[in-house]
């Protein structure tokens, strides 16, 4: 049993990203060695612990956004040892703790680097400049795989692999995860997620896009990839030399991208596409609800879910495509 319990530990920190693994291995020696010093168990997760710990952290002058992800650390780690899932919305004094130290940090000038949001009009300028560019394959597949992030709300790890080394059919987006209503005239796409960073356990979600019948549709830009790509099994977007689309590769040609049409790249980054769909989607009016539903974010909009048809999910689609009036 105790070799069982090492390799069921192994593969509950393997359902992390590696980067999400390392940040948390460190957070939870942290909260351990605070714990211990503070003479209090760690676990089960409590209120008042938690409470103390992330002010510990301020005071240590960690940033509000690093705390987050350290209780996230957290909870990772409660659950690991077998407890249920710990609701941090029942715990109001921890979340007006954490309130609190945004609040103390943006006085002293200590804010988050701006993450700016990629919008549509700046997607229309995304996809002129790209088909200026000589090499049609690869800008056929990066307006693709840009189309699919935006409008399916999705992180660039969920559709990006980590390296050109580290394809995985079981967990990373390939060519089988695309369907579609029709072959000839198709008006909704269905993208099979199969792993990210809040499923650890690979469920898996399917995300349904609409055609939108006007310059941004990701089904257009989908099928447009598909008849240069070709059915071939592996990685869904993948350069010309057969290279697979990584993150860092994704990131570097939205920049190069973004500065050849004049605007400042440095605040854009692969998870402007995911924060421009949320941000396009709230100027539209649509429920918060939904949009918590249609990115995934936890909450108890799951219960909606599967409540909602496709077809609704797939219809928004056009609306995120049109500029809010």
């Amino acid at each position: 049993m105790h070799k069982l319990g090492k390799s069921l530990q192994s593969y509950y920190l393997q359902g992390l990203a590696k980067s999400t693994q390392k940040t948390y291995t460190s957070a939870k020696s942290r909260f351990l060695t605070f714990c211990s010093q503070a003479c209090t168990s760690p676990l089960p997760l409590s209120e008042n612990v938690l409470c103390f710990y992330v002010s510990y952290l301020a005071d240590e002058g960690l940033a509000h956004a690093t705390i987050k992800s350290y209780l996230s650390a957290c909870r990772h780690l409660h659950i690991s040892h077998g407890y249920s899932e710990p609701c941090m919305g029942d715990m109001p004094r921890l979340a007006q703790v954490i309130k609190g130290i945004k609040a103390s940090q943006a006085k002293q000038g200590r804010q988050a680097k701006p993450r700016l949001p990629i919008t549509p009009s700046i997607l229309i300028q995304i996809k002129a400049c790209l088909n200026r560019q000589p090499e049609k394959f690869d800008n056929i597949m990066a307006w693709a795989a840009y189309t699919t992030c935006f409008f399916g709300f999705l992180r660039a790890g969920e559709i990006c692999i980590p390296s050109d080394n580290e394809y995985d059919s079981g967990a990373h987006l390939s060519f089988s995860d695309i369907a579609v209503d029709s072959q000839t005239n198709p008006t909704i796409m269905q993208v099979r997620i199969k792993s990210s960073k809040t499923d650890p356990f690979r469920k898996g979600v399917d995300i349904y896009l609409g055609r939108t019948h006007n310059n941004l549709c990701p089904i257009t830009a989908m099928m447009a990839y598909l008849s240069v790509r070709g059915d071939a099994a592996g990685p869904l977007f993948h350069f010309k030399d057969g290279k697979p689309l990584t993150r860092v590769r994704f990131v570097t040609i939205l920049r190069d991208t973004l500065h050849n049409i004049g605007i400042c790249q440095g605040s854009y980054s692969g998870h402007s596409f995911r924060a421009g769909a949320a941000t396009t989607a709230a100027q539209h009016g649509i429920p918060d609800a939904t949009i918590q539903l249609l990115g995934r974010w936890q909450s108890t909009a799951y219960l909606v879910y599967i409540k909602t048809p496709r077809d609704r999910l797939a219809s928004i689609t056009a609306t995120l495509s049109t500029p809010p009036k």
